[in-house]
């Protein structure tokens, strides 16, 4: 029974691996900057093992960060505002952050969600920095500060 319990988390680190090795360096260590501290610390320790096999420790990860080449690429594709990759994930997504927005698409929007329809929008991620490039209902914008008292209130009655 425990062993079919870990088997997933294996199977989960294998395709991180795997997609880590599908990266350049300048694409790892953006990686490792922006969205190496959102994995679970089983998956970190893994992960900084894989980046001190390429080599890359955090003096040389600031210094290809600094250095991009890839920021000065003119080519078509869709790429990230921050990293210049182009390991993009597009999903449509439900659209709800439709108050106090101006425009027929809009108006349009808000009045079928009167009615019960869905009107979806294209959400853009970065799958190396986790940057959003395109965010439709504002996920990652900054919170009011009444959710930040609301998690500061949450915290404390969780310890």
């Amino acid at each position: 029974m425990v062993i079919q319990n870990r088997y997933p988390q294996y199977i989960k680190l294998s395709k991180t691996i795997k997609f880590l090795s599908e990266l350049d360096d300048y694409e790892l260590a953006y990686f490792a900057k922006f969205k190496l501290d959102t994995y679970l610390p089983e998956t970190q320790y893994e992960i900084k093992r894989y980046l001190i096999q390429r080599n890359l420790n955090n003096h040389r990860i600031d210094e290809l960060i600094k250095v991009n080449p890839k920021k000065k690429s003119t080519k078509n594709r869709l790429r990230c505002t921050r990293c210049s990759s182009d390991k993009i994930r597009v999903e449509k997504v439900a659209w709800t952050d439709t108050s106090d927005k101006i425009g027929y698409a809009d108006e349009i929007a808000v009045l079928d969600g009167l009615g019960g329809k869905e009107t979806f929008r294209e959400q853009i991620i970065c799958n190396v920095c986790e940057f959003w490039i395109k965010d439709p209902n504002n996920e990652k914008s900054k919170k009011s500060i009444w959710h930040h008292i609301g998690d500061f209130i949450f915290t404390l009655f969780s310890h």
